[in-house]
């Protein structure tokens, strides 16, 4: 047996999302989470990290370790499953939710194996114990591992709750006994290592809700997290007890719903819930629509219920919007435009920006994050999750609290870990894969799209005959130069090509192709300096 371990991060550090990461030691791989993060970069849906340093491991990999059921932990499962088939540990809301993303991706006869907190197995030299955190999803936890260089500790997302509500746990317990024979290394979540103090309780922002919901005279749209069952279970009470009837507006919503109500994380609700084409008839006051969409996503339905797009659903002046979330950095301008869609139509908007108490983060801010460095005293620390200012900013706390070795690790690097030392040693590939309705779109769709929005786009069609060109080629820019001279620029370089390829004659088509897209390509840098992307297609003239 080995007497050291490596960290291997594909995703998830120094960037916001798609968490992923891998343990080795000796003849054993396995991965902590597999995420992805949203975007609509490039015509996306989101992307998720680069699996390809894992598939050269799939005779060393031997599970999937998932801290809780959150997309940016869990939503890149199916993509890696389609080349490795390896067991996957889970807690039962994650489980029930990764269920969801296999039938959706028709995979079948997957190793779903599932655990609560307390619950422990072994992959390799590796026993992992899971243990119960505070966060913004049911059964969320952190790992406890007994590892050849001594126990190493990750926290995954994590708050601790002064006054956790119903459901919300903490293994805290657990923590003083594993701290007591000693932690060697700590990996913590950063993301909130930017805030001062502590974070909100969710019990303060059910208290919120329930305020403004009680002074909102027509209908309420409560925009939240969907994933959040607390916050969720708050707002369904809250319209129970104002008389309201419930419309849960997107699909990430209903799902969550029904995950949490089979769970009996929900009390039952069918009774409360109406469609969205009942509830455009209900008197304003007896509505509340509960929806995701709180980053502004381009198809969401709270976007659609701001740009007036929704087939039943038209909010009126004198309704009220809250938005119990926060904004993800990176989604400031698609939020805000949400925003302003609603005030300017006279709807009240609520956010955490004016009014901070109407929602509490899932991860820890400061003070939380020195509690359990206190709590663990680990001989060594590396801050995971979050940009590299959290990591800087959480490496000076630990530092603070005396922690003894400390280092920041970036995606890709590979720290080994012994009993006695923390030490970067090498790299392996990494990157994004962004996917389009669930299909990963390849690194040359990726290249055109880019080199499509950034220049533009010009076609050539190319008639030729018996190897020879038949008439002057047609040319189409599109995103290349202003309207009014596009026409001009069209035929000039189409004027070119023809100069290039009249009275030459081709046996490959491909070869007239490549000569009229290098002709074009230096018209257009040498008179214009653009560089779109080019396509040219040879057709037969009859």
């Amino acid at each position: 047996m080995t007497d050291s371990l490596r960290f291997i991060p594909l995703g998830g550090l120094s960037e916001i999302g798609m968490n992923c990461a891998a343990l080795a030691s000796g003849d054993t791989v396995f991965a902590i989470d597999c995420g992805v993060g949203f975007t609509d970069e490039l015509g996306a849906d989101m992307f998720h990290p680069d699996f390809a340093w894992l598939e050269e491991q799939r005779d060393r990999l031997r599970a999937i370790v998932v801290t809780h059921g959150h997309e940016d932990h869990i939503g890149a499962l199916p993509y890696l499953l389609k080349r490795v088939r390896v067991p996957v540990y889970a807690p039962p809301y994650a489980a029930a939710l990764i269920r969801d993303r296999l039938r959706e991706h028709r995979l079948e006869d997957i190793d779903l194996r599932v655990g609560s907190a307390g619950s422990r197995f072994e992959i390799g030299p590796f026993t992992v114990e899971r243990f119960a955190v505070h966060h913004s999803i049911a059964d969320a936890t952190g790992l406890i591992l007994d590892t050849p260089v001594g126990t190493v500790v990750h926290t995954g997302d994590f708050k601790i709750e002064s006054e956790p509500c119903a459901g919300q746990l903490f293994d805290r317990e657990r923590l003083e006994e594993v701290a007591r024979d000693g932690v060697r290394l700590l990996f913590s979540d950063s993301t909130g290592a930017d805030v001062e103090g502590t974070s909100n309780l969710e019990c303060t922002a059910e208290d919120a809700l329930e305020r403004w919901v009680a002074r909102s005279p027509h209908r309420v749209v409560v925009a939240t997290f969907s994933s959040n069952v607390f916050r969720l279970r708050a707002a369904l009470r809250i319209a129970r007890a104002h008389g309201r009837k419930v419309c849960l507006l997107g699909m990430s919503v209903r799902n969550h719903t029904e995950v949490a109500t089979a769970l009996k994380l929900v009390p039952p609700i069918d009774s409360l819930l109406v469609s969205a084409e009942v509830s455009a008839t209900l008197p304003r006051h007896e509505v509340m629509i509960i929806t995701g969409g709180t980053q502004g996503e381009p198809r969401a339905s709270l976007t659609r219920l701001a740009r007036e797009e929704h087939s039943y659903l038209h909010l009126s002046e004198g309704d009220t919007v809250i938005f119990s979330s926060r904004i993800i950095p990176g989604n400031e301008l698609a939020v805000l435009d949400v925003i302003n869609r609603f005030e300017r139509r006279g709807l009240e908007v609520i956010t955490r920006r004016e009014h901070p108490e109407i929602h509490a983060s899932g991860h820890g801010s400061r003070e939380e994050q020195r509690s359990m460095l206190r709590l663990l005293r680990p001989e060594a620390f590396v801050p995971v999750h979050g940009t590299h200012r959290h990591h800087r900013r959480h490496a000076e706390l630990a530092r603070e609290e005396g922690v003894a070795q400390i280092e920041l690790v970036e995606n890709g690097k590979v720290l080994e870990v012994t009993r006695d030392s923390l030490e970067l040693v090498g790299s392996v590939p990494v990157g994004r894969v962004y996917v389009e309705r669930m299909e990963p779109l390849g690194k040359g769709v990726i290249e055109d799209r880019r080199a499509m929005a950034s220049g533009g786009l010009v076609t050539i069609s190319i008639a030729m005959k018996d190897g020879r060109l038949k008439s002057s080629p047609r040319v189409l820019a599109r995103g290349v130069v202003g309207t009014d001279i596009r026409s001009r620029v069209e035929q000039k370089v189409a004027n070119h090509i023809r100069d290039k390829l009249k009275g030459r004659s081709f046996t490959r088509h491909e070869l007239a192709e490549e000569i009229a897209i290098e002709a074009a390509r230096r018209f257009l840098i040498h008179h214009h300096r653009k560089r779109p992307l080019i396509a040219a297609a040879v057709v037969e003239a009859s």
